[in-house]
């Protein structure tokens, strides 16, 4: 259910390319900081979004380096990270957790994976107890309505909003974290509805849950995405931005639909 906050390539210059390129490696760096070399495997581009977006909201000073890692083992890349970048990497541990829990309950798979970091969760769990508390009871919500095979793809796709808009609201005490909060809500509804969707046709060969069922094309589908992306766009456009904003403008215009335009194209 990751991977869907992107940047779009196409609609960017090779400087925004490159910026861009470099938080992702930055919040890799991080993540082997932290985790070591299991923690770079669950690195993901939504939160490298979460990551610019309050770096720059909080005014954090950048980090920079050059390294070689195992994934770019030839060359030395540029890499840039902030204090950020230490929550979004402790988020993303968490996030990808429960994901692995989730598939192991579903599928039966990725218990290897489960395994290899579940002894790291736990002084996470302690430390973010917010976010933690709200990850654990909104995916048992879903769980139980997953097993009933609930068909209403809004109601599963706001409790999903919850948990990311929880993740978001990084300071609850900060006036700005209401706008943080809808937007992560908001980017999180749309990422449960766009992954049913993706996923559909496999989970109907597979027998597997998906909230949607044959009432929901192509159409219908898409005005409730645009609802949800409108009204990530809305909260995001209150926040006072400057050194990042195109980059994540063009993640929540373009780069998010990249791929329910695949999925309409085949």
């Amino acid at each position: 259910m990751f991977g869907f906050i992107v940047l779009s390539k196409n609609n960017a210059d090779k400087a925004m390319r490159d910026e861009y390129r470099s938080h992702y490696c930055g919040l890799c760096h991080v993540l082997k900081e932290r985790y070591g070399l299991e923690g770079m495997k669950h690195l993901s581009y939504d939160m490298v979004f979460l990551e610019l977006l309050l770096s720059d909201l909080y005014d954090y000073e950048c980090t920079t380096g050059k390294e070689r890692c195992r994934v770019k083992p030839l060359s030395d890349h540029p890499y840039t990270y902030t204090k950020a970048s230490e929550y979004s990497s402790d988020m993303q541990m968490l996030l990808s957790y429960y994901s692995l829990l989730d598939n192991v309950h579903d599928e039966n798979k990725d218990l290897k994976k489960l395994n290899s970091i579940k002894s790291l969760i736990a002084p996470l769990k302690e430390k973010y107890k917010r976010q933690a508390e709200v990850l654990e009871s909104n995916l048992k919500k879903i769980e139980e309505r997953e097993k009933k095979n609930s068909k209403n793809v809004e109601e599963m796709a706001a409790l999903f909003g919850e948990i990311l808009g929880e993740i978001f609201t990084y300071d609850p005490s900060h006036f700005l974290s209401p706008e943080l909060r809808a937007l992560g809500d908001n980017l999180g509804r749309f990422i449960y509805l766009l992954d049913a969707y993706v996923d559909y046709k496999r989970d109907k060969k597979k027998g597997l849950y998906n909230p949607l069922d044959d009432s929901y094309n192509e159409e219908k589908v898409k005005e409730l995405l645009t609802l949800y992306a409108s009204s990530a766009a809305n909260a995001f456009e209150r926040l006072p931005l400057d050194d990042y904003v195109a980059i994540m403008r063009n993640i929540l215009y373009s780069g998010i639909w990249i791929r329910f335009d695949l999925v309409k194209k085949r």
